[in-house]
């Protein structure tokens, strides 16, 4: 692919995750799905596209039954003979149907619960809060009867704690409108730390969850996934079951924990998807792809090593799909990478209207990826992609798979978008140097790079690369800071024309001749505004309110610990019932960003 070398190393430090013992969700931001949060105009249409269940003043979805709805409640302690389903005008549910204000006979076992459910209807499976069942086989889901009116396995009761799943996760296969809401999921038998631990050599490749969604051959998805917990599974998996270009709609996965994902015989990643729009918002993905940190050979996958297939998440032929105010830690190799593919032949554009807005990526080896994985070099395959507000920091700090690489974002062939707003930060040393923060490559029209800070990221290589001059056109650079004390040139150029480049502000401690790389040459700042057509960009040192702050600042002015596995455990107890905004994105996001405010 159009990329930069891998440079290799051989340094030797594990890392193992800190979520796995007991808890719940994370990420921040009150306002719900839509409150508060305005599109690009050229994505303005996108939210129509999902069916979002009303939600309450903190942005939870309220589920309501239809009147003809099964409520079929599930207690450890309840009985298989003696249970009883009921329905919302029911005495003994009451005005709650999640609170059941009378004595009501549970099933004892999921397994009964799921023969009383239908497909079709919007039946409730409701498992108390704060008890543990063990599977021997997935949750096969049903389909509901509208994205308004969908199935749903939840929870009843006001136990502080999730009800627990061991061991296995829930299929969606050919299960439209369905809802998981408020559910852990635990492969306790996959978790080194765990009582439950089969070794290394007869774990399994359990999903925590999974499908081919399409009910009655349609590809509506209609599915909610919310407030829930997937933890120590191999990964999680949502596919279209048709091959055509019509996507999976309408899936929303809101305020879940994914974390520590991890594969011995193959690639895992956090969440998997193809041909999906997707809504994915304020949701935490921790340490996927890996379990300890990888060796020399990239991708030995023994014990869970880190290996450069593996990550927080991968979407493949994406479409129509919102990523917003979600937190990806410490992934295997990439934050969220995203392909659109084309074998053989002429480039298509199978992935397009994407909005990837306000996410904080920390460590991985690679930030954010919109350009894998198959291409002909003849054509765009992405078109209006929009890649604005995010914070990247700390790239490649601890090397899971022993790359010696930091990569902020790389856009290949895109027709159209932006990249707009972001905060690249704090990554890199001396030795840690084949680093860059924006790479904008391929058959390219009409991208605009605009108002982005890049600071304090040590490098051998250019900051910001736009590469094959003569195939890539219409291209903008515009209002950013590039600053640092240690790098090869600022900005690498190669284009043959672009659409204006201007009111930038660069700082470099390198030598005044050699800031900027034309064509493969150093040159000034003088020689970069004749190459590019810009009269307005300087050479100056923006005084910044805070440069310093990062995410261990944030925690410590929070009066938290600041090293990441405390982090990631806090993550853990964010719950429905445990809701800490400050641990979310946005906060984070707002708090360092405001550090780079200009005096």
């Amino acid at each position: 692919m159009k990329k930069g070398l891998l440079v290799l190393a051989t340094a030797l430090f594990a890392l193992v995750s800190a979520c796995g013992g007991g808890g719940s969700t994370s990420n921040s931001n009150d306002t719900g799905s839509l409150s508060g949060s305005t599109l690009p105009t050229e994505l303005s249409g996108l939210a129509s596209k999902f069916t979002f269940p009303a939600q309450d003043a903190n942005g939870w979805s309220i589920l309501t039954p239809s009147s003809d709805s099964r409520l079929i409640y599930v207690s450890t302690s309840g009985n298989d003979g003696t249970a009883q389903t009921y329905s919302t005008a029911s005495a003994e549910v009451g005005a709650d149907p999640y609170n059941p204000s009378g004595a009501i006979l549970p099933y004892a076992t999921i397994d009964a619960a799921l023969g009383q459910a239908r497909a079709g209807y919007p039946d409730y499976i409701l498992l108390k809060r704060g008890e543990t069942w063990t599977r021997t086989a997935m949750i096969n889901m049903k389909a509901g009867r509208s994205a308004t009116e969908r199935s749903v396995l939840g929870y009843y009761g006001s136990a502080a704690a999730r009800p627990t799943i061991l061991h296995k996760g829930v299929n969606f296969s050919w299960a439209s409108y369905s809802a998981v809401v408020g559910v852990r999921f635990y492969a306790s038998q996959r978790d080194p730390a765990s009582s439950d631990f089969v070794g290394f050599a007869n774990v399994s490749g359990e999903a925590g969850f999974d499908g081919l969604i399409g009910y009655g051959g349609s590809v509506i998805g209609g599915l909610l996934i919310e407030d829930c917990w997937f933890d120590w599974f191999s990964g999680n998996v949502l596919q279209s079951p048709v091959t055509t270009f019509a996507p999976l709609i309408d899936i929303i996965i809101r305020r879940n924990l994914i974390t520590n994902n991890y594969s011995t015989a193959g690639h895992a990643q956090g969440l998997y998807t193809s041909r999906v729009s997707l809504w994915l918002e304020e949701n935490v993905f921790d340490h996927n792809g890996w379990y300890k940190q990888g060796d020399t050979n990239f991708s030995d996958q023994a014990e869970g090593k880190a290996t450069m297939f593996n990550h927080n998440t991968y979407f493949t032929d994406t479409r129509e799909t919102v990523f917003r105010n979600n937190l990806f830690l410490r992934a295997s190799s990439i934050g969220t990478k995203f392909t659109s593919n084309t074998a053989s032949g002429i480039n298509e554009v199978k992935a397009w209207d994407v909005l990837v807005d306000n996410n904080l990526y920390v460590e991985g080896e690679v930030g954010i990826s919109m350009g894998g994985n198959d291409d002909q070099n003849n054509g765009p395959r992405w078109r209006n992609i929009h890649v604005t507000n995010n914070v990247l920091t700390h790239i490649g700090r601890t090397q899971p798979t022993l790359r010696t690489l930091g990569w902020g974002l790389d856009a290949i062939d895109w027709d159209g978008g932006e990249i707009k707003g972001n905060l690249f930060a704090h990554w890199g040393d001396a030795t840690l140097n084949n680093n860059f923060a924006i790479h904008v490559t391929g058959d390219t029209d009409n991208v605009s790079v605009t108002d982005n800070v890049i600071y304090n990221i040590p490098s051998g290589n250019p900051l910001v690369l736009f590469s094959d001059g003569s195939t890539q056109t219409g291209t903008q650079f515009t209002n950013n800071d590039i600053w640092t004390d240690f790098a090869g040139p600022l900005l690498s150029y190669t284009l043959t024309s672009n659409a204006g480049f201007g009111n930038n502000t660069f700082h470099s401690a390198r030598t005044a001749a050699q800031w900027f790389s034309i064509n493969g040459v150093y040159a000034s700042l003088d020689d970069y505004k004749t190459a590019t057509g810009d009269t307005t960009s300087t050479a100056s040192e923006r005084s910044y309110v805070d440069s310093t702050r990062t995410i261990e600042t944030y925690l410590a002015s929070t009066g938290r610990p600041t090293d990441m596995n405390s982090f990631a455990a806090e993550l853990c107890t964010q719950s429905k019932f445990h809701w800490v905004p400050a641990l979310g994105a946005a906060a984070i996001n707002d708090y360092i960003r405001a550090g780079f405010a200009t005096r």
